[in-house]
């Protein structure tokens, strides 16, 4: 069985790296640009199925001080494949109402489908809830998706599940506006493109760091082939300039990257390979 929850430091910040499950994508909507055979030929090359694109909604608990930082929530019941992570926060020993912050990167539905309970009230009843004002009000209003590549039923699976599971939260949502230490040590960084507001995350302590890039790169191969596009990101321009922004920033600091669709546990490094850049799991550092 894969492993579900990993546990690392970036310095005194107590991190687990926590698996919601995982979901099986056509290879056309990761890399809507590239021609079909020379997917294939890139996917088998690297011993990866030619039929689908299987990847993980890491989510990641941060311990730092008195703060449990929960960033992102997973797609609770969106597939018979999803829906994880309280049992595996259960598993850690920790319960939900010992959550403090609760940061949504974005209002996709594999990002915020685990924020309410059964009950339909915040699954996370003492936590603070936080994401970007720009993409609350992109997603809480009249989201215009006509730049999204995807079908009609996928755009109206993204509308609903924003509406149905951002509107509880308003009364306990926190908005930012551009870069804000959310907890110390934890710091929002605007990561446009996406969506509109989509935000990455850095952790910082005793001179080690963590950047997670959260959506702004989906797979290992969007490094090596940067014009490499997916039908998800609803600016393809911008979400191109944030991509080449965050993997120069992190091969230029060394830092340590997580990446919520990379292999569990999303974790390792970008590195120079040549001309192009690469992704070195932690695992193989």
């Amino acid at each position: 069985m894969a492993a579900s929850r990993e546990s690392f430091s970036v310095g005194d910040i107590q991190c687990v790296a926590i698996s919601d499950g995982t979901f099986a994508y056509p290879p056309d909507w990761m890399f809507s640009n590239v021609p079909q055979e020379q997917l294939e030929d890139t996917l088998r090359e690297r011993d990866l199925p030619s039929n689908q694109v299987v990847t993980p909604y890491t989510c990641l608990l941060v311990k730092t001080g008195k703060h449990k930082v929960l960033i992102d929530t997973g797609a609770g019941g969106l597939a018979p494949t999803t829906g994880d992570l309280l049992k595996q926060l259960q598993a850690e020993g920790i319960t939900p109402e010992e959550i403090t912050t609760v940061v949504l990167t974005h209002g996709h539905p594999d990002h915020i489908g685990g924020v309410l309970g059964t009950d339909g009230k915040p699954a996370f009843p003492n936590a603070s809830y936080v994401m970007s004002r720009t993409q609350w009000d992109f997603w809480t209003s009249d989201p215009d998706l006509n730049s999204c590549r995807l079908n009609d039923h996928m755009k109206e699976l993204l509308v609903n599940c924003a509406r149905n599971n951002l509107s509880p939260l308003k009364e306990r949502v926190e908005l930012l506006d551009g870069e804000k230490e959310v907890v110390p040590g934890v710091y929002a960084i605007p990561a446009p493109g996406h969506t509109p507001g989509h935000i990455a995350l850095v952790l910082a302590s005793s001179k080690a760091q963590l950047l997670h890039m959260a959506d702004s790169v989906l797979h290992p191969l969007h490094l090596e082939h940067p014009g490499w596009r997916n039908v998800f990101d609803l600016n393809e321009d911008d979400a191109a300039t944030t991509r080449q922004r965050l993997v120069d920033r992190a091969a230029a600091d060394n830092a340590s990257v997580l990446a919520y669709h990379f292999p569990f546990p999303g974790l390792g490094r970008v590195i120079n390979n040549g001309t192009a850049r690469k992704w070195e799991a932690a695992n193989q550092a």
